[in-house]
């Protein structure tokens, strides 16, 4: 049924604009809450750049609803964050909700936004939207960092290796990538009962009826990225495979279609991927 509403809003004008009142009016999912889980992984990043190079300038691609981890950077001494989105996901409302959330959280001084261009007055965060990754425009050799959260697997592989190559194009020679991949199949959190990998279960074939572009996923997994990464020219310094409990399980369950009958037990059970990449030869 999720991917029949998707696949209808894609149709329609102003699809994308019902998209969000459907969030805002009808399942609950507008307003993010900054949970311990959630607050960790998206700290992921922060924790990196502090690391390896504050004060720095960072990218984002795909940066959603909220912004977290560009105020997450600005809080920590990023003094510039490009935000890139195709769409223009986020809304005030949400930004400013995400900021109170963290005012909370993280002490501090968390002024509100009261349009887009208090964004960089206040934050030293450019937002791009509708701004294409593949084509930034930015300076070469400018940003010290390139990520993105839950991203990458809503992408096709073709379109993944166009944004690396303008990546590998604005990174500083010392600079790095973070990505954060979530592998399992999105109409999960609709619908727990079919399980976090049911789209093992279709061919590519059969999987492009409930893969509307609107909330595409590519079904790649670790192993595809590793090959990815390293064919467009980065190497990688973290490549983490998360595995828990419940993906084993979920993966069990599931009866695997001939298009994954290659991938290892190990690569169909993990449910999360976080990298660090560099430039090969780095």
């Amino acid at each position: 049924m999720k991917s029949r509403i998707f696949s209808f809003l894609e149709r329609i004008p102003f699809g994308a604009a019902a998209h969000k009142a459907l969030q805002k009016y009808g399942t609950g999912r507008y307003f993010e809450t900054l949970d311990d889980e959630t607050f960790s992984a998206y700290n992921y990043h922060v924790e990196q750049f502090v690391r390896r190079s504050p004060a720095g300038t960072a990218m984002e691609f795909g940066s959603g609803r909220n912004l977290l981890v560009p105020l997450l950077l600005s809080n920590a001494g990023a003094k510039a964050i490009y935000c890139y989105d195709l769409t223009r996901h986020a809304t005030l409302d949400q930004i400013n909700n995400m900021i109170g959330q963290l005012a909370l959280r993280l002490g501090g001084e968390w002024p509100t936004v009261e349009d887009f261009s208090d964004l960089a007055a206040k934050y030293h965060i450019q937002y791009f939207a509708p701004g294409d990754a593949r084509d930034t425009a930015l300076p070469a050799g400018s940003v010290d960092m390139i990520y993105s959260t839950s991203t990458l697997e809503h992408i096709p592989e073709s379109s993944i290796r166009q944004i690396l190559k303008e990546c590998l194009r604005i990174v500083k020679p010392e600079g790095f990538f973070g990505f954060i991949i979530d592998y399992h199949d999105h109409y999960a959190t609709a619908d727990p009962e079919i399980g976090m990998f049911n789209f093992y279960r279709f061919s590519e074939r059969d999987w492009k009826k409930y893969n509307p572009d609107i909330h595409y996923q590519n079904r790649l997994r670790h192993s595809d990225y590793i090959r990815i990464f390293e064919e467009c020219g980065l190497y990688p310094e973290v490549a983490d495979a998360i595995k828990p409990e419940w993906a084993a399980r979920d993966a069990k369950l599931v009866p695997i279609n001939p298009a994954f009958s290659s991938y290892s037990t190990d690569d169909l059970k993990t449910a999360n991927g976080f990298f660090i990449l560099r430039k090969t030869g780095d």
